[in-house]
């Protein structure tokens, strides 16, 4: 499966190549294709989780009245989503479709059995930093650790877990990039979910893992997660943005039909109130003309 993937992503690599021949700008256009694909997906998960949000309420009410009965408050719940057709899994999708493609690409830009397969990757760059090089280095890159901008990881700590590991210090400012792009997108995702409150203590836990996969990761996958981050907020604004136009446009329809109700009615009550008096005036004036 992993392979067949890879298969593909390289053979689209090979063909977007021979317009950009730049391997570092076929990452990034392979980064749009798979964030478009998943557009749609994720435009149904947004309205989805919208509409979580709005079933709270419900849903509080069903907890508190079935605190004690578990088994009903379930059952209570599942047929709330039934009724208003949710899927309360629907924003795993995303990411589930997308992990078969970040695997591939790792193990296509970190084992030189995949990236030989593209002439001159293996000596491709970003910003003169190779592509298949990961900010933390160590025995598969030997002659890397000669190069400058190399910190010895073990001469800071004499740490046994440090041997032979190098810090690669020019990838560290991708690696910063990644972190603040994955924290910022990940805050959006989690202003729209439904339980924002554990928002803090699962970016508490998941910071240090963010820094550990940005440190593993090679460049070219780094390039990867940025740009499709990057892609991912503002896809989340524009549908943000559909979803506040369609509502705000559903209340104005509800305003207008509720005003028009309601001048209509105010017309009739005076068109009843001004004719009234013209006729009291005009049988008065011919009882005087008697």
């Amino acid at each position: 499966m992993i392979d067949f993937i890879i298969d593909i992503l390289l053979w689209i690599m090979s063909k977007t190549h021979y317009v950009t021949q730049t391997w570092a700008i076929d990452i990034i256009l392979l980064t749009i294709l798979v964030r478009m694909a998943m557009y749609p997906l994720n435009r149904k998960m947004n309205r989805s989780m919208k509409l979580m949000q709005k079933l709270q309420p419900e849903m509080k009410a069903i907890q508190a009245k079935y605190k004690d009965k578990p088994d009903v408050q379930q059952k209570e719940i599942m047929e709330l989503y039934k009724k208003y057709k949710v899927n309360p899994f629907s924003s795993c999708f995303p990411l589930l479709l997308q992990m078969p493609i970040f695997i591939s690409l790792f193990w296509a830009l970190r084992d030189s059995r995949f990236f030989l397969r593209l002439p001159g990757f293996e000596d491709a760059t970003l910003f003169g930093i190779k592509l298949t090089i990961p900010p933390l280095l160590s025995h598969p890159y030997p002659e890397v650790a000669l190069k400058a901008g190399v910190l010895d990881l073990f001469n800071l700590g004499h740490i046994g877990f440090f041997a032979d590991r190098f810090l690669y210090l020019p990838t560290l400012w991708l690696v910063v990039i990644y972190i603040a792009t994955t924290i910022i997108q990940s805050r959006q995702m989690q202003a729209s979910s439904q339980s924002g409150q554990s928002g803090p203590n699962t970016m508490t836990f998941m910071l240090p893992l963010f820094i550990l996969f940005g440190l593993l990761f090679p460049t070219g996958l780094l390039a990867y997660f940025i740009t499709s981050n990057v892609l991912q907020m503002g896809q989340y604004w524009k549908i943000q943005r559909e979803i506040a136009l369609e509502e705000g446009t559903i209340e104005d329809l509800k305003k207008t039909k509720k005003g028009s109700r309601m001048s209509n009615k105010t017309s009739k009550n005076g068109n009843e109130g001004t004719g009234s008096p013209n006729r009291g005036r005009s049988s008065g004036e011919s009882k005087k003309k008697k």
